[in-house]
């Protein structure tokens, strides 16, 4: 009986990776089969959380500045503790130091006279928090109990341990979403801008593809790139690049200077490379003159008024393969009504296709939104490509448009 269950016991409490409903499962595979009351101490962030379930109730949640040493033995010591609490309130102080927050230790002052039970909580060397049991008196706690409670403890221990590391990976990842979010595009004189930005489905809004556009009226820059890999280390050199390359601007705009200064950075060092464009845009009397540079990126496409499509002949290796590597640049002069389409793979591969056939469907897709604005532009890229993948979207996606306005 008490092999199953420790059994089901452990299939209740690892049955969910979210911190709140591991926490609650395992208060619930305590009561009312092992105790009366229990209650979870969890040390995170300098700060301990308590949250306790009475039989026949529902659990309750306070956070309490880290015990003293003298209040937190079970975390020193890591043996369990066994205490009685008479009606008189014989070992209330044991009882505070098990159980400090004034409501939590009413419920237990409720059930005197009565045997409380505290093992700590460990997993993978560290003991990072506390089971704590109570039970009528008369019931008690004898070897065999202690021994049980400690075996579903180092159950619950590891599955809060495991959910407890997914909770602050996803926090990682949440930070490093909000860092890496395709930043607002300026208003720029002379020009119109638009982007579009999609994660592959399931990577969580973290992805390798980046666009940035910064500088002033009269000369400014852009860069679109696409990071081998996904996830978040992917996401991490997406950030490195993107600054580098920003950082780099601001002493020789140049395409050749900036995407070896991009090169230099990722070569030898994370791994991974980077395709990319960037693009440096000066003001014309009518127009934009835009020099451009590739790093192994697939080339632009420049959409003229009346619909023709021709790509941007521009080359270069992938940034982050050698060490020495030179950039050419190309010139592309845009009159007003002429846009420059930027996009990565995830653009042209979607849906298994091969990069010419994608590539020539895109074109077909810009000639026909050559006369719309931008934005609706590379909205419909983005909904032919979600059409196109459906759920298995398998790679990022990024477009950006400029425009040469009047």
């Amino acid at each position: 009986m008490r092999a199953a269950y420790l059994v089901e016991a452990g299939r209740q409490v690892s049955g969910s990776l979210n911190l709140l409903h591991t926490v609650r499962r395992s208060l619930a595979a305590c009561v009312p089969e092992l105790a009366d009351w229990a209650q979870l101490m969890i040390v995170t962030r300098g700060e301990a959380t308590y949250t306790s379930l009475l039989d026949g109730g529902v659990p309750t949640t306070a956070r309490h500045p880290l015990p003293s040493p003298s209040h937190a033995r079970l975390l020193v010591t890591g043996r369990p503790e066994l205490l009685h609490v008479g009606l008189d309130g014989d070992a209330s102080d044991g009882l505070t130091a098990l159980v400090p927050d004034d409501a939590m230790r009413g419920q237990v002052s409720a059930l005197r006279p009565a045997d409380v039970l505290g093992v700590p909580l460990t997993a993978r060397g560290t003991t990072f928090g506390t089971l704590t049991l109570a039970r009528r008196a008369g019931l008690g706690f004898d070897t065999e109990d202690v021994a049980l409670a400690e075996e579903l403890a180092v159950r619950i221990a590891l599955a809060v341990d495991a959910a407890r590391r997914y909770t602050e990976r996803s926090h990682v990842a949440s930070v490093l979403q909000n860092s890496l979010r395709p930043p607002e595009l300026p208003k720029l004189r002379g020009a119109e801008l638009a982007a579009r930005y999609r994660p592959a489905a399931g990577d969580a809004e973290i992805g390798g593809d980046f666009y940035d556009v910064w500088g002033r009226d009269d000369d400014w820059a852009f860069t679109l790139g696409d990071v081998s890999g996904k996830g978040v280390e992917a996401a991490v050199v997406t950030g490195q690049a993107r600054h580098t390359v920003r950082g780099a601007s601001a002493v020789d705009r140049s395409p050749a200077a900036v995407l070896g200064a991009l090169n230099t950075m990722l070569a030898g060092a994370s791994g991974r490379y980077v395709t990319a464009l960037y693009g440096r845009v000066t003001t014309l009397d009518s127009g934009l003159r835009v020099e451009l540079a590739s790093a192994g990126h697939p080339p632009p496409l420049l959409l003229r008024p009346d619909g023709t499509v021709t790509p941007v002949p521009v080359r270069g290796l992938a940034a982050g393969l050698v060490e020495d590597v030179t950039y050419e640049p190309a010139t592309v002069d845009l009159a007003v009504g002429d846009t420059l389409v930027l996009y990565t793979d995830g653009v042209t591969e979607a849906g298994d296709r091969s990069v010419r056939t994608g590539t020539r469907r895109l074109a077909a897709l810009l000639r026909r939104y050559a006369e719309a604005g931008v934005d609706a532009l590379v909205e419909a890229v983005e909904i032919a490509v979600v059409e196109g993948a459906g759920a298995t979207q398998r790679d990022d996606l990024a477009v950006l448009a400029l425009r040469a306005a009047g």
